[in-house]
């Protein structure tokens, strides 16, 4: 009888410990899902982005109330970051050891190239941008840390979505449909695998003005030492095309260079992307702008 009900007090605790991650999991898409929207958010719109019932939303958004990571509007009801969650980014800009030691080599590859160099990351479907070191080449988009732009139209955010499970690339395409910036944005999610793929098996990323009909971008990833993606470093403005094979293999030394530092001072940390299927250094340039 003992044995009988310790297992059952056994079963009971690993079902409470199942909840309580399946709850903090829940709660993490929830504050994705505020990041990636410049704009307040209602329980219900909040409900079927996210996947779950209204309900579980707002037991989940008073608990995130609660402790300062979400705010509601008195006057709309809508929820917002709260400052508990802003404190918190502005905090981990300054301490993380890949934005620190990403500053130097953004600075080393902007002085290089004559364009903005960007360190980034993926936040759901939105590529955020992390630091960045000016260019005197470029005349885009003013930078703000933090600043979320569509993954699927930029260098960066295809090169970081490439690396996701396949689940969570249906979970980031699944709810909202694919905007179109210019005409050569990607809005067909075939072809976008397709072009996962082919990101994948060359090492880099490209959008064609994609984003911005005034300039593009290319990206290569920063590796752990199991070949997953930290972050992305990418090079934005009016590039050449003709140069695109020179930039790729800057791009990638400085990215090897990076990694390999982080690497010897133990400062990597966990990646949640899938290994990388990149050629060795100095196979093929690139073929394509």
């Amino acid at each position: 009888m003992k044995e009988e009900r310790s297992s059952s007090a056994a079963s009971s605790g690993e079902g409470r410990d199942i909840g309580h991650v399946r709850a903090v999991q829940r709660a993490a898409r929830i504050v994705t899902a505020l990041t990636e929207h410049p704009y307040p958010m209602g329980i219900v719109e909040l409900a079927k982005f996210v996947r779950l019932s209204p309900g579980s939303v707002h037991r989940l958004l008073s608990t995130l109330v609660n402790v300062g990571w979400v705010e509601q509007n008195s006057r709309t009801s809508k929820y917002h970051l709260g400052m508990g969650a802003v404190g918190l980014g502005s905090v981990a800009l300054v301490t993380n050891p890949v934005v620190h030691e990403g500053r130097m080599y953004l600075a080393r590859l902007a002085q290089w190239s004559g364009h903005d160099a960007v360190l980034s990351t993926l936040v759901g479907g939105k590529t955020v941008q992390l630091a960045r070191s000016a260019g005197v080449n470029t005349e885009l988009i003013e930078f703000e840390p933090g600043h979320p732009q569509p993954a699927h139209a930029m260098a960066d955010g295809k090169l970081l979505l490439a690396y996701l499970p396949e689940d969570e690339v249906g979970d980031v395409f699944g709810v909202e449909e694919l905007r179109r910036f210019t005409p050569n944005t990607i809005t067909d999610l075939d072809r976008m695998r397709r072009e996962f793929a082919a990101i994948r098996t060359q090492g880099y990323s490209v959008d064609n003005y994609e984003r911005f009909d005034t300039g593009r971008g290319i990206a290569v990833p920063v590796l752990d030492p199991d070949g997953r993606p930290l972050a992305a470093i990418m090079c934005l403005g009016k590039l050449d095309p003709a140069k695109d094979g020179e930039l790729v293999q800057q791009l990638q030394s400085v990215a090897r260079e990076m990694s390999d530092r982080l690497n010897a001072t133990g400062d990597l940390p966990a990646s949640a992307f899938e290994p990388a299927q990149f050629p060795m250094p100095g196979g093929e340039p690139p073929g394509r702008g």
